[in-house]
């Protein structure tokens, strides 16, 4: 997939939707969303409400694979070199949504977020070849941002930061064996195994079960790569 490019921000009010037949309605700017449609079997509404005056707001998918003939892909090339490509250790201070993975408005997308809430916003420094698998973001209850991206071997990642889970440590960090500690960009969190085998992927937890937490997970790829993408990570400037 060597050349292939991160697609734009797409901002869109969320909408109730409850399979193909559904009827959804938009939610008022400013007012929380209660869900953001993605997928073949959900509508959605784009809008033109400015950034941060909106209850969420999304990621568009790859062109090959998204459902929603709307969505305009970009021709901009991801935003710097990877220093995870490189095992760089990430800079000692936030750069900012600048350095983020990704088209103008992929990096807008976290700039947004990190205005919108009160804890530290993190965004992945990744090889052009890589794109937007998913990406929303949420200002209910506390504020969830969760965003992945595919690679071109078939490597994946998702972050999920803020609010996304608070059932309680073990229910928001499932694992298979404890690896220790290691960087979540400039936090340290528990990294894990997903299971007995490589392909199974890892995980790093950063206050599991706590609001606000942060976690990244990965398939495709070794423990290696997979450490050197999280300790890349980079937080957005508030």
């Amino acid at each position: 997939m060597i050349g292939r490019r991160l697609v734009p921000l797409a901002l869109l009010l969320a909408i109730s939707a409850a399979g193909c037949g559904s009827t959804s309605t938009t939610s008022p700017a400013g007012s929380p969303a209660s869900s953001v449609a993605t997928g073949a079997s959900t509508a959605s509404a784009e809008t033109t409400t400015p950034p941060g005056q909106q209850g969420s707001a999304a990621l568009a998918t790859d062109p090959t694979g998204t459902s929603d003939p709307s969505v305009e892909p970009t021709t901009a090339p991801s935003a710097a070199p990877s220093a995870a490509a490189s095992g760089d250790a990430p800079p000692s201070d936030d750069a900012g949504a600048a350095m983020c993975a990704g088209s103008a408005e992929n990096r807008d997308f976290f700039a947004a977020a990190a205005q919108a809430f009160t804890w530290d916003v993190y965004c992945p420094v990744l090889p052009a070849d890589w794109f937007v698998d998913t990406g929303s973001f949420r200002l209910a209850d506390g504020g969830t941002l969760v965003v992945a991206y595919k690679g071109p071997g078939g490597e994946r990642i998702e972050i999920q930061e803020g609010a996304y889970c608070t059932t309680g440590g073990s229910a928001c960090s499932p694992r298979d064996h404890d690896l220790g500690t290691a960087p979540f960009g400039d936090l340290r969190g528990e990294l894990v195994s997903l299971g007995p085998d490589v392909s199974d992927g890892f995980a790093i937890y950063v206050d599991p079960g706590a609001a606000p937490s942060w976690a990244i997970t990965g398939t495709g790829m070794d423990r290696a790569a997979f450490q050197a993408i999280a300790a890349a990570l980079l937080r957005v400037r508030q």
